[in-house]
C-alpha cells in the first residue's frame, strides 16, 4: 500500500479522519442547492484560495508543501519559451512569466480555453435551476429553450455541449464529431439557452440578463477571478483573463465543482465534462472540453481518427460504467487493442485555446498546470511533460524515475494525491 509521509498530505489525512469520526461532511448553504446531491461529498478535502489571493508557496517550502524541486523548476523556467503556472493542492506553487508574453496581471484572450468555461457556466445553470418549475438539464431540446435552430431540431443540449449536434442523424453510430472552433455553427445557441433559463427569475440568478451576467456573478465572484472578463454571447472564445484566473478555473473542476467549502456544479456535470461524451464519435472529448484517450479520438480540422494514445504519461479518461447518459456506447471504442478498465478513476482534461492557452488537470496528483502562449501545436500533454521531472523528482514511491512513474501513472495504478468521494 501506499504511504505518504510529506507534511501536508498528513496533515490533510488527519483532518480527513476527524472529519469522518465526528460524522460532519461539509455542507453549503440553501442559496448554492446543495440539498440536490443524492449523495454526502467530503467538501474539507478540497482546499482553493477562496475569493482571497491566491497563496504562493515560498521557494523554501516547494519540496515540502507541493511536492516539486526549486533547482528543477529554476532550470525548467530557463527552458521555458512561454508563461506558465502551477497549482498543487490548492495552492500556486510556481509561476513563470516569459519576457515576450502579457504581464502578470493582464488579461488577454483564452480563445477556446473559453469553450471549458461555457460548459461550466451552463452547467451553473442547471445546478441553481434544478428547484425552478422548468430546470435545466442536458436531456432537453434545445428547442426547448430557443426557436430558430439551424441544425438538427432533434439535437439535445448534451449533443451540443459535445459538439455533434450538427449531425444530420444523431443515431448512434453515426454522429460525427466536428469542432465547432468558432461557435457560430451551433454552441453559441447555448449562451441563449442560459439566458431563457435564467429569465424564469432574474432576481434568482443575482440580477442576471445575459450570459455573461450570470457567468460573472456565478462563477468569476465566486471562485474569485477578479481579472476575467467574458460577455458570454461567444461560446468558442472571448473569456480574458490572466494566468492565476485560469488555475481558479481548472482547480474548480479538479475539485469536482466544489469551491470555498460549497458545492457549485453536480458532481455528474463536472463528470460529464472530464469524460467522454460520446465514444463513437470522440474519445477524446467531453463536455466543451479535451480529455486524454487512447485511441480513436478525434482533433480539430484533421478528418481522422487517432490510433495512437494522447499523451506518453496522460492516464485517459474512462467511464466507470458503459452505456452512460447519453451515449449508447457499450466500450470505451479502444476496439480491444487498449483496456477499458482503469484501477482509479483519473483521466487527464484540458481546456485548450488557440497558440497554446491551456489548463490541464490531474486529478491523482491534485495538479493544475496552465500555460500561456505554448505554441500553436501544444495540446494535452504539453504542460505535464514541461514541469513533469520537478514533481516525480521527490515523489514518494518513484523518486527520480520518470519512466515507471508514467508506466503506473498512465495505466490508473498510481493515484497518490486522488480526493476519493464515499460511495454514490
Amino acid at each position: 500500500m501506499y504511504t505518504d509521509n510529506t507534511p501536508h498530505r498528513l496533515l490533510r489525512y488527519c483532518f480527513s479522519l476527524m472529519v469522518c469520526i465526528s460524522g460532519v461532511w461539509g455542507c453549503s448553504d440553501s442559496n448554492d442547492n446543495s440539498t440536490g446531491t443524492a449523495f454526502a461529498t467530503p467538501l474539507a478535502e478540497y482546499h482553493d484560495p477562496g475569493t482571497e489571493p491566491w497563496e504562493t508557496v515560498p521557494r523554501e517550502s516547494l519540496i515540502d508543501t507541493c511536492g516539486l524541486d526549486p533547482i528543477l523548476l529554476d532550470e525548467i523556467d530557463t527552458e521555458a519559451t512561454h508563461s506558465y503556472a502551477i497549482v498543487r493542492y490548492g495552492k500556486l506553487c510556481h509561476e513563470f512569466y516569459h519576457p515576450d508574453d502579457p504581464l502578470p496581471d493582464e488579461a488577454v484572450n483564452n480563445f477556446s480555453a473559453t469553450k471549458t468555461l461555457a460548459a461550466a457556466t451552463v452547467g451553473r445553470a442547471v445546478w441553481m435551476s434544478m428547484d425552478l418549475p422548468k430546470p435545466l438539464r442536458d436531456t432537453d431540446r434545445m428547442d426547448t429553450w430557443i426557436d430558430d435552430i439551424s441544425f438538427n431540431p432533434n439535437a439535445l443540449v448534451g449533443h451540443v455541449l459535445a459538439m455533434i449536434g450538427f449531425n444530420d442523424s444523431l443515431v448512434f453510430g453515426q454522429r460525427e464529431f466536428a469542432y465547432d472552433a468558432n461557435g457560430n455553427r451551433e454552441i453559441n445557441r447555448l449562451s441563449d439557452v442560459v439566458e431563457a433559463v435564467i429569465a424564469q427569475d432574474s432576481t434568482y440568478f443575482g440580477g442576471a440578463n445575459t450570459t455573461g451576467e450570470f457567468a460573472a456573478n456565478e462563477v468569476f465572484t465566486r471562485l474569485g477571478m477578479d481579472n476575467s472578463v467574458w460577455d458570454g454571447k461567444s461560446f468558442g472564445s472571448g473569456w480574458h483573463s490572466d494566468l492565476r484566473d485560469m488555475a481558479r478555473l481548472g482547480l474548480w473542476l479538479l475539485h469536482d465543482g466544489v469551491w470555498n467549502q460549497k458545492r457549485l456544479l453536480s458532481s455528474d456535470w463536472v463528470y460529464k465534462i472530464t469524460h467522454p461524451s460520446f465514444e463513437d464519435s470522440n474519445t477524446g472529448y467531453g463536455y466543451l472540453t479535451w480529455v486524454a484517450a487512447e485511441r480513436n479520438y478525434v482533433l480539430p480540422a484533421i478528418d481522422a481518427k487517432f490510433l495512437q494514445p494522447l499523451g506518453s504519461c496522460d492516464p485517459p479518461a474512462l467511464w466507470r460504467e458503459y452505456p452512460h447518459g447519453l451515449s449508447e456506447s457499450t466500450d470505451c471504442n479502444y476496439d480491444g487493442a487498449a483496456s477499458c478498465l482503469q484501477p482509479e478513476d483519473v483521466g487527464v482534461f484540458l481546456a485548450a485555446g488557440a497558440g497554446g492557452q491551456l489548463i490541464a488537470g490531474h486529478r491523482a496528483l491534485e495538479l493544475v498546470i496552465v500555460t500561456r502562449n505554448a505554441g500553436a501545436t501544444a495540446f494535452l500533454n504539453a504542460p505535464w511533460d514541461l514541469i513533469r521531472r520537478a514533481l516525480v523528482a521527490h515523489d514518494p514511491v518513484y523518486k527520480g524515475d520518470e519512466a515507471a512513474f508514467c508506466q503506473a501513472y498512465r495505466a490508473g495504478e498510481y493515484a497518490p494525491d486522488l480526493i476519493k468521494k464515499p460511495m454514490q
